[in-house]
């Protein structure tokens, strides 16, 4: 249990550090993480091109390569430094590190920070106080975050199951 422990809390800290990272140098790549109004309205400034937040399917196409990779190496992390022996284990414990760091997100990121803090406030929505505070919106983007998790932890675990047999 303290090394799940100690795992959550690094990838929360992880996690947190590239958001700053993000921040500091723009805030506005991230800015279809934001709240419908200020992405509409930062289209209507011109700061980004007119299109469409790339659709879930899109961004999964583009990234199921990494999360292949980042699935394999977690899946011999979750093997060698959790112990786990058998899918389900494999699947739990990687499914709850990823749970933990979505809800860090939704709660400590979006609503604690980005919702209150002025270093996220983009240039042209200074007046959009109230859709600064959508929490339902990052309440609603956590449930997909949650939903995302569920084939790449089910990879951890065929992972895991696979390293279990090779090692036998």
């Amino acid at each position: 249990m303290m090394t799940f422990l100690i795992e959550a809390f690094v990838l929360c800290v992880l996690f947190h550090l590239e958001v700053l990272l993000q921040v500091r140098r723009e805030p506005a790549k991230r800015v279809y993480g934001y709240p419908p109004a200020i992405v509409e309205r930062y289209i209507e400034l011109g700061k980004i091109p007119d299109k469409k937040n790339p659709s879930t399917l899109e961004r999964v196409k583009k990234k199921w390569p990494a999360a292949i990779v980042i699935g394999i190496i977690l899946g011999a992390i979750v093997y060698f430094v959790n112990g786990s022996r058998s899918f389900l284990n494999g699947f739990l414990i990687s499914y709850g590190l990823w749970l933990i760091v979505d809800w860090y997100d939704a709660i400590v990121i979006d609503i604690l920070w980005l919702c209150h803090s002025k270093v996220w406030i983009l240039p042209g929505t200074e007046d959009m106080t109230v859709a600064y505070h959508d929490y339902g919106y990052h309440v609603k983007a956590s449930c997909v975050g949650m939903l995302i998790g569920l084939p790449v932890c089910l990879l951890i675990g065929l992972v895991v199951q696979a390293i279990s047999w090779i090692a036998a």
